[in-house]
């Protein structure tokens, strides 16, 4: 039972599956239940057709509300993936020391996103509700979106699922393995090779290059074995 939720959980394409099977029970479950013939299921203007009290009983009005739908989500994803990966990664992750701006600069950055998103969210959840027909333009939105900043964040990256689930810890020594998981036939990666553990040439200076690239002055930060920092 372990093996197969471990399985379940680090194999994505399985788990994506079994949303889908979930996906088609509910539906079928609310169709049982007569979710089709309410009137949230239904097209168009209509007087039962309500956003935030405004009735939407004309093509005008609808129009405008599905042509923000359409415009509001396109921008809302285009964003999001370009601005919460980088608050992620930039500027939480202990990990990176360097910002691209001043920290004043990145925090307005945060702050005023988190204002735009606490905004929109009253508008996306009324326009939830409303009708089934904005929750369809909004997943065009979504996938159209989606499509394009996935394709960039992978544009770099090549397929090899072996050494996607294995680590080489060079510093600790020997790698570890983190998983049986093999590659498929056909992907791109080259074969793997077990690298030994890198031992540092003590005749070999060791320079800071950070310290150079920024400004720091990495020929003073020259040291040897034995020796001291200038």
């Amino acid at each position: 039972m372990c093996f197969i939720v471990d399985r379940l959980f680090d194999d994505k394409r399985i788990a994506v599956a079994i949303l889908m099977v979930w996906l088609i029970i509910v539906l079928g479950m609310f169709k049982d239940m007569g979710l089709l013939e309410t009137k949230f299921m239904t097209m168009g203007p209509s007087p039962s057709t309500v956003f935030m009290g405004v009735v939407l009983d004309t093509w005008h009005k609808w129009g405008l509300v599905a042509s923000f739908t359409l415009v509001n989500t396109s921008i809302n994803d285009f964003m999001s993936d370009a601005i919460s990966p980088w608050i992620l990664n930039t500027i939480t992750d202990h990990k990176t020391r360097y910002l691209p701006y001043s920290k004043g600069v990145c925090l307005l950055i945060a702050q005023l996103w988190s204002v735009y998103c606490n905004i929109m969210g009253v508008f996306g959840l009324f326009l939830a509700m409303t009708q089934v027909d904005f929750v369809l333009i909004r997943m065009g939105a979504d996938l159209t979106v989606n499509m394009y900043t996935n394709m960039k964040f992978m544009r770099d990256k090549v397929t090899c699922p072996d050494r996607y689930m294995t680590r080489q810890d060079v510093e600790a020594g020997a790698p570890q393995e983190l998983s049986s998981f093999h590659s498929d036939a056909g992907s791109d990666c080259p074969t793997r090779q077990m690298l030994p553990p890198k031992i540092p040439d003590p005749d070999r200076p060791v320079f800071c290059i950070e310290e150079a690239q920024c400004g720091g002055g990495g020929a003073d930060y020259t040291s040897k074995k034995g020796g001291s920092r200038a």
